[in-house]
């Protein structure tokens, strides 16, 4: 994996010279990719979530609807659902039913910003390819992709952006099965995020470490037992007994 890092921010230095041979060299690799990709409406997701900081393992259960609909809801062994975020173009709503708070905003800016936000999250979830910007690899986005054989039977591949778009370097792993095993971030000398994948019959595992610098990281293990098209709409928390505080508050009350 260290590797990996470093070709990704190798690759983007000096990518710009040399992507149309690459690419070229390449293409039925990337078409590979893409074809892989199963078209899609709706998906469901169940599992546990591990990391350090947390003594259980609680179940999760994730909904989506492409480009439309983020829901996560999280349970604790005899305590039930713990805590739910729902994000869709119009609403992000997040609830702490432990300490019945829950914060609601409205998003338009974000989307804004970034309009892709939405698909390009549930695109990372799927285990895609994913060009920041510019949704999942495609063959409209596919001549931007640069991409090398990793010599361990795996390719490497890493998105070229205009400079200064992206603020940091990123790329990805993908096996010679078309699965993606590996996302890396790196925003030079102040951090790294790293999203290690691992697929087993119908389920997937994701592996996330997110490093801050200075020593400091945090990681989780999202373990999705269960991931299947199509599924149920988790339903809607009555929020009549709840009370709304800022998103600030919100994060203070789940530290």
């Amino acid at each position: 994996m260290h590797f990996f890092r470093t070709f990704i921010i190798a690759a983007v230095v000096c990518a710009m010279s040399a992507i149309s041979a690459v690419a070229q060299d390449f293409t039925p690799v990337i078409n590979d990719i893409i074809a892989s990709y199963t078209p899609w409406s709706s998906a469901e997701f169940s599992g546990k979530v591990k990391t350090d900081k947390l003594p259980i393992s609680p179940t999760v259960k994730m909904y989506m609807v492409r480009d439309s609909l983020l829901q996560i809801s999280v349970r604790a062994p005899l305590i039930g659902e713990v805590g739910r975020l729902s994000l869709t173009r119009d609403e992000l709503l997040v609830v702490n039913k432990l300490k019945k708070v829950y914060c609601q905003e409205q998003p338009g800016e974000l989307f804004e910003m970034y309009p892709s936000l939405l698909s390009d999250i549930q695109s990372l979830f799927l285990g895609r390819v994913v060009v920041l910007g510019q949704g999942e690899l495609s063959e409209i986005n596919m001549d931007i992709v640069s991409i090398d054989d990793d010599g361990q039977g795996s390719w490497i591949l890493v998105p070229q952006t205009d400079p200064g778009a992206v603020p940091f370097n990123y790329g990805y792993l993908v096996g010679a099965n078309s699965r993606t095993r590996a996302l890396v971030g790196t925003i030079p000398g102040k951090g790294s995020l790293e999203i290690r994948y691992d697929y087993q019959n119908r389920g997937e595992q994701m592996d996330i470490t997110v490093d801050r610098g200075n020593g400091r990281q945090f990681g989780a293990q999202l373990d999705f037992t269960s991931v299947k098209w199509g599924g149920s709409e988790i339903a809607p928390i009555k929020l009549g007994t709840y009370r709304q505080v800022s998103l600030k508050e919100f994060i203070n009350s789940v530290k």
